[in-house]
């Protein structure tokens, strides 16, 4: 069973069910080691962060280990809750699935876990007071929708949103031929894009994380703080040359400029001829 941390290939016309994708282990990478920093700085007591952290999965699946033993989401958000380093830190997570039966595999799995609220309901009824007026908490935010119609980050959400909240999510340009639908449909994809762009903080970085040469055209969204972003584009930047065969591209909204995220966008959301044609969006 393939363990993270293994170089894959891209699968290239087999159909793969959700969680299992050979994308899995970066995109569970990513949230890892983001996670990881976030808690490490809270806990050196030099942020303007208080004490409490949260984390958010707004689409937790399963949270079968597919890609090896403590691969999931949930697995993952569970050991940086339960690791005790930086004791003082008072850590929680909510985590949202709105499938029943999916969810009932998650309760089984991770009901037992005391730092952990699991709610079996669609993340897009989540009340904003969730993630909304909680001071200097230290807040992250984590999804992985499978489309855009079940993306839950809407400008209601993000018009509310703690100083300290930062972001993971998973933006699938290609999936199940994505191209293949009507401009209008993907258009909402670069909606989303501009609302978060226009949304984030000042004292924030945006990155936009893309898998090279991938018939699927993953890519990552992570909103961070500016003072972290070199480091972590460097650091991905390595990940994604270890794990992923034609590696990854990393751009910065702070570093490369609106302008190359937009060109971005518009390579994994649009055809060919599309980007001839639309060079005005």
């Amino acid at each position: 069973m393939t363990q993270l941390g293994f170089k894959l290939d891209d699968t290239r016309g087999r159909t793969k069910s959700v969680g299992t994708s050979s994308r899995t282990p970066f995109k569970h990478k990513l949230l890892d080691t983001l996670i990881g920093k976030i808690i490490g700085a809270q806990c050196s007591g030099r942020t303007p962060c208080n004490n409490n952290f949260l984390a958010v999965d707004l689409c937790a699946g399963d949270g079968a280990d597919t890609m090896g033993e403590g691969s999931s989401s949930p697995a993952i958000i569970r050991k940086h809750l339960m690791d005790y380093r930086g004791n003082k830190l008072n850590r929680s997570a909510i985590l949202y699935e709105k499938d029943t039966a999916t969810f009932k595999r998650l309760s089984d799995r991770h009901a037992d876990c005391s730092k952990m609220t699991l709610i079996n309901e669609d993340s897009r009824l989540m009340p904003l007071s969730t993630v909304h007026d909680r001071g200097n908490d230290s807040v992250f935010i984590y999804a992985d929708p499978n489309n855009i119609d079940q993306l839950p980050i809407t400008r209601e959400l993000m018009d509310g949103i703690t100083p300290y909240t930062l972001f993971l999510i998973t933006i699938g340009c290609n999936v199940a031929g994505l191209k293949r639908v009507p401009i209008d449909h993907r258009s909402e994809w670069f909606a989303m894009a501009a609302m978060i762009r226009q949304s984030i903080k000042p004292y924030h970085d945006l990155l936009l994380i893309s898998l090279n040469n991938d018939s699927s055209q993953w890519a990552y969204l992570v909103v961070l703080p500016h003072k972290w972003s070199r480091e972590y584009m460097q650091s991905v930047q390595k990940l994604g040359d270890k794990m992923w065969t034609s590696g990854v591209t990393v751009l910065s909204m702070m570093h490369h400029g609106d302008r190359s995220l937009w060109d971005k966008y518009k390579e994994l959301f649009l055809t060919t001829e599309e980007q001839k044609n639309q060079k005005s969006l």
